[in-house]
């Protein structure tokens, strides 16, 4: 009988995890389910779920049901809503960065910031958000903000692995030695529900294929490896990728889901599936079929990129949809995971999926180095 090769135990233990140039020095999150990146890791991984009823009708004449913090007015809406949601999560994922400068009896300074936002062809899209946002979280978060370097990334769920990409890419070169990545949204506005109910999408008692809208911010602190001192390391990023998809939902022709496929086998190469598996996948997924459907052609297609044995979670379920701040968010849960001790697997795929042609993929893992 042929050999079928050695076990995936002693597959990892001759292949350790490459060292990474960026570092996770720092995370923060907020969510329906939690105000902190701890508290939204802990709420999903105990299945918990508050979705709540609004003032805002469908088309069948009944509330309109979303996942969204109370501690937000439903008044507050469109760069005033993702300012409070992005400001305290954003603190949180600095607070570390800018704690060490000031022990060494530094000035804290100022820090780019690249973070990803819903897309301008998103109905209810407020357009203040492109001049004023980083402004607004700068006066929220009170985190020194480099405006100059810092960078807006419009993709939705797909900007947010495209945000990681850009941050790497500068890390790389040397441009920045530290840099805050992320993403906030937020699907509470009448014009973006209206819309999901139009197009049957929205969940609700009437529509078969919908999903519970959300909102969150997720923002984590990047630096390059030889700038992290001795700042606790929550993790790596070994790598980011966005692929275009030619036929997204909506399209006349079916989906055959290249672009995710593109985007997945790009960001696992960092690890390579001869030498060792990613064991742990977090996604998008909030049940729409197209969704579904893609991920499960990512999984056949890439299967030697991931263990037999290969653990996917869809968090999502569990804070309705994040939109451009799904990969932020679920890269904070991750490093929480690790750090709490409770992860499947020391390296994590995430997967994201944008209403447009973008599709996102980001490979993270814990520092080999700690």
């Amino acid at each position: 009988m042929a050999d079928a090769g050695p076990p995936e135990a002693a597959l990892s233990a001759r292949a350790p995890l490459p060292a990474a140039e960026a570092v996770i020095v720092g995370a923060g999150a907020r969510a329906p389910s939690g105000l902190t990146a701890l508290q939204v890791t802990m709420s999903v991984r105990a299945l918990k779920m508050d979705p709540r009823e609004s003032h805002l009708i469908d088309r069948a004449g009944e509330p309109m049901v979303t996942c969204r913090l109370p501690s937000i007015g439903d008044h507050v809406m469109g760069l005033d809503r993702l300012v409070a949601l992005g400001g305290p999560a954003l603190t949180q994922a600095a607070f570390p960065w800018l704690s060490a400068q000031r022990q060494r009896g530094q000035a804290a300074r100022p820090l780019p910031v690249i973070v990803a936002l819903p897309p301008r062809s998103r109905p209810g899209f407020d357009p203040r958000l492109e001049s004023r946002l980083l402004a607004g979280l700068e006066a929220r978060s009170q985190v020194p903000i480099d405006h100059a370097r810092s960078t807006l990334v419009l993709g939705c769920r797909g900007g947010g692995a495209q945000a990681f990409e850009i941050a790497l890419e500068r890390l790389r070169s040397g441009e920045h030695d530290a840099v805050a990545v992320g993403g906030v949204d937020s699907f509470f506005d009448p014009d973006a529900l209206e819309w999901l109910d139009r197009e049957l999408r929205l969940h609700s008692m009437h529509t078969e294929n919908g999903f519970i809208p959300g909102e969150g911010a997720g923002f984590v602190v990047l630096a390059a490896r030889g700038r992290a001192g001795s700042l606790p390391r929550l993790g790596q990023v070994l790598g980011a990728a966005v692929g275009v998809e030619p036929r997204p939902y909506g399209s006349d022709e079916p989906c055959l889901a290249l672009g995710i496929t593109a985007a997945v086998k790009r960001a696992a190469a960092p690890v390579g599936v001869k030498a060792r598996r990613i064991p742990w996948v977090m996604n998008d997924v909030v049940n729409e079929r197209h969704r579904v459907d893609e991920w499960s052609y990512v999984m056949a297609r890439a299967f030697e990129a991931f263990s037999p044995a290969v653990i996917c979670e869809q968090p999502l379920l569990k804070t309705g949809d994040l939109g451009a701040a799904s990969a932020p968010v679920m890269l904070a849960m991750a490093t929480v995971r690790w750090e709490t001790r409770c992860a499947p697997g020391d390296c994590v795929l995430i997967g994201t999926h944008s209403e447009g042609p973008e599709r996102g993929a980001l490979l993270a893992s814990i520092d080999p180095a700690r």
